[in-house]
């Protein structure tokens, strides 16, 4: 009688039991990896690959934990591996691949689009490693800040050694935050090729929003103490107003002042150092003298200016405007009264 009594109550209990056993199983084995680290955790477990080569299947348990994806299963990634032995009778059936963009959605969207993905087949392990991958922020990650450059510099040897002795390298080695890196012109997961007009590096962004993201950002040249100046005077210089008309042959930033070995003007090694602007300028002007490099570059008109030509500039640019405004202005002020006399003058008697 007692148990028909509260024989309603046996099917929830039987409900929450078998939801509390499957839990349990389903958090065992999201994080168990003790089975594939039986084998993989063995430094000595190789294979060879299509060419021959000796490639390692060791697997650091340590590594494997402390990584961002410490608290996946390896059966999270390796989605498709068929059983135990990764093997049917004895054909190697199983799909290693890894697909990122499980989880990675968004950044997989990008890369898809990138050069990286299009014309080299790198996949994200390449750039972020494999089992030991760390946060961004984590000094030992492969894509911190000051790590790029070697991660990188792996596929783009000569470019690295350039930027590494460039002024933008030399301060990012010293640890400063805000320096440029890699990514910081180049992008990052989305990367195009120098020809895509959607490219960071493509000729008519160079000088419109890749170098001025820096360079004429007021947080930037305040905190390292230089001027927004040479951004403003090349947008008012011919080479400027030339260049944000359209004409992708005038001279942007990179054409004098280099693209990876950018160096400060008292560097012999500079583009822009006093001994080697007349080469420099003669890329555009071959018949450029001594005297055609002598000339100041990064000048504005201003009565407030540090130096007494940029203050002549700046007056002499004042009284243009003045009488810009008072010919075309009387002008129009004289054919409007003219029209309104010869227009009075027309109408009809009474």
């Amino acid at each position: 009688m007692i148990w028909r009594k509260n024989k309603n109550w046996m099917l929830p209990l039987g409900i929450l039991s078998l939801l509390f056993l499957y839990g349990m199983m389903g958090e065992t084995a999201r994080g168990d990896n003790s089975k594939c680290l039986s084998c993989h955790g063995n430094e000595n477990l190789t294979k060879k690959d299509a060419r021959g080569n000796k490639i390692s299947l060791f697997v650091s348990e340590e590594g494997l934990k402390k990584s961002i994806h410490g608290e996946n299963a390896c059966t999270d990634c390796h989605t498709r591996i068929p059983d135990e032995s990764h093997a049917k009778t004895g054909i190697k059936d199983a799909d290693r691949k890894v697909d990122c963009g499980a989880c990675h959605e968004e950044s997989e969207k990008l890369f898809k689009t990138s050069v990286h993905s299009l014309k080299a087949e790198i996949a994200c392990k390449e750039c972020h490693g494999t089992h030991s991958i760390k946060p961004l922020s984590d000094p030992k990650s492969a894509t911190f800040q000051t790590n790029l450059l070697q991660t990188c510099g792996e596929c783009h040897s000569e470019e690295s050694k350039q930027f590494a002795e460039s002024v933008h390298g030399v301060g990012l080695t010293r640890g400063r935050p805000n320096h440029p890196t890699c990514t910081t012109c180049h992008g990052t997961h989305g990367i195009r090729p120098r020809s895509d007009p959607e490219s960071a590096v493509h000729e008519r962004k160079i000088a419109i929003t890749t170098c001025p993201q820096c360079h004429a950002a007021e947080r930037i040249t305040r905190e390292y103490r230089f001027t927004t100046k040479p951004v403003k005077s090349y947008y008012d210089s011919f080479h400027g107003l030339s260049y944000r008309g359209g004409d992708t042959f005038s001279a942007n930033c990179a054409s004098c002042h280099g693209v990876h070995d950018i160096r400060s003007s008292s560097d012999p090694k500079s583009m822009i150092h006093k001994d080697r602007l007349q080469k420099t300028c003669g890329v555009c002007h071959p018949k450029a003298s001594v005297n055609f490099s002598k000339g100041k570059i990064h000048t504005l008109a201003d009565i407030r200016g540090v130096d007494f030509g940029e203050k002549a500039v700046g007056w002499v640019r004042i009284v243009y405007i003045i009488l810009i405004v008072a010919v075309i202005g009387g002008l129009s002020f004289f054919n409007f009264t003219d029209w309104l006399r010869k227009t009075i003058e027309r109408r009809p008697k009474d």
